[in-house]
């Protein structure tokens, strides 16, 4: 592995999320030096930090939709390692976090990958349309890492931001995941009677039951914490609900042990490092991806990823259970979304990709985000001989990620 300060890199990745992740992989097989940079201690991000499960990746009448090297990755760990998730099926496994920790760390080393870790984004300095390296700060000082192209899975697009280009903000409600143990099982009732058994415990019954099985047979992930309107990239509010997800843990906890069976001697076993942050940045890029797309399933020329998640936008309407539906048929996320009319190093991938808000909140999952991020990565590694991200032909793409199992076409 080349260390940090022995750059410049081909191509610099930050955010170590399973879409910057995917981009740094995809990147590092096709040959280029590629550094990492991630604010944690671990790759994943949700799927590992945030206690994120299962790796959501709805289907239309059972069409998989995750494919490329991030199924790849998924299988090979459930092969070799039986009990690090449950059955992969079109709704996704449930993953340990701790297998999925060291899988995506072996994965990204294999191929060639340089990690940092412990390094937060402060700034990149620019040179026209151009990132000539971007800051970041750690243990050691301020760190300057250098690169030809920059690929931003931030989350919260702190590259583009940086770099001047134009946003827009959004907000739904943020989630601190956790992990239940102690559950006995077999004494539980189905999910549905659960459901009522919980709306009928008390005040916190306005948020719907909303649990995983995980992997070990004693335990649930619970995603049921939110706190909402408030701003994602503000310290202040994050701190608050980090505090305030914590204490309703404590109070959901205390409902189930009284009101369900099986939940008796339950307790917490974990909450999650890192929060669900579901929103907070729009990079406005050279196109946005809309509601009217997401739900009429389009397809694009310049198609580098197909998702079908549903559109779940987490707010206070509907007596707390925001807006949730599912859509017809996959729809296309074109090459576009990914680029800026700005910067010609510059690649977005993950939720700050350019999308309207309920498009968003269909997109913004994990299984559009590893098939973004490979997008991106390819495309990264392809551009440095082509030198503009902008104009790059899409259809060698397009052909290049078939060849890895990446799904394109509608189904």
């Amino acid at each position: 592995m080349i260390r940090h300060d022995e750059g410049p890199f081909d191509v610099v990745v930050a955010g170590g999320g399973i879409s910057g992740t995917m981009a740094a992989i995809a990147a590092g097989r096709e040959g280029a030096r590629v550094l990492l940079v991630e604010r944690y201690a671990a790759l994943g991000g949700m799927a590992t930090l945030g206690l994120v499960q299962p790796i959501t990746t709805w289907g239309i009448n059972g069409t998989y939709v995750i494919g490329g090297t991030a199924r790849r990755i998924l299988e090979g760990m459930i092969e070799r390692e039986p009990d690090s998730a449950t059955e992969l099926t079109h709704y996704g496994p449930t993953c340990d976090a701790e297998y999925l920790k060291r899988e995506l760390e072996q994965a990204a080393l294999d191929h060639g990958v340089s990690l940092l870790y412990h390094s937060w984004i402060s700034g990149v300095d620019r040179d026209g349309d151009r990132i000539t390296a971007l800051r970041a700060v750690s243990k050691s000082g301020e760190l300057e890492l250098r690169g030809d192209l920059f690929v931003d899975a931030t989350g919260d697009g702190d590259l583009a931001v940086a770099a001047g280009v134009p946003i827009e903000e959004g907000s739904q409600g943020i989630t601190l995941m956790f992990l239940l143990s102690g559950v006995e099982r077999e004494r539980c009732p189905e999910y549905q009677e659960m459901r009522e058994l919980y709306r009928q415990a008390g005040p916190l019954s306005y948020r719907l039951l909303c649990i995983f099985w995980a992997q070990r047979p004693d335990s649930v992930y619970v995603n049921m914490t939110e706190v909402e309107d408030l701003d994602g990239c503000d310290v202040g509010d994050l701190t608050y609900a980090t505090i305030e997800c914590r204490r309703q843990a404590w109070g959901i906890l205390d409902a189930f042990r009284g009101s369900i069976p099986g939940f008796e001697n339950a307790y917490i076993a974990q909450t999650a490092p890192a929060l669900g942050v579901r929103e907070s940045r729009h990079v406005q890029g050279r196109y946005i991806l809309t509601s009217e797309d997401v739900v009429t399933g389009k397809s694009f020329e310049d198609t580098i990823a197909r998702a079908a998640c549903p559109v779940d936008i987490h707010g206070s309407q509907n007596a707390g259970l925001g807006e949730y539906s599912g859509v017809k048929r996959s729809y296309g996320v074109p090459w576009r979304c990914l680029v800026t009319e700005q910067m010609s190093n510059l690649i977005v991938t993950g939720r700050c990709i350019s999308a309207d808000h309920v498009a968003h909140s269909s997109v913004r999952r994990m299984a559009p985000g590893s098939a973004l991020g490979e997008a991106a990565g390819l495309g990264a590694a392809m551009s440095l001989a082509h030198g503009d991200v902008r104009t790059l032909p899409v259809e060698p793409l397009q052909e290049k990620l078939r060849s890895y199992g990446a799904i394109l076409d509608p189904e």
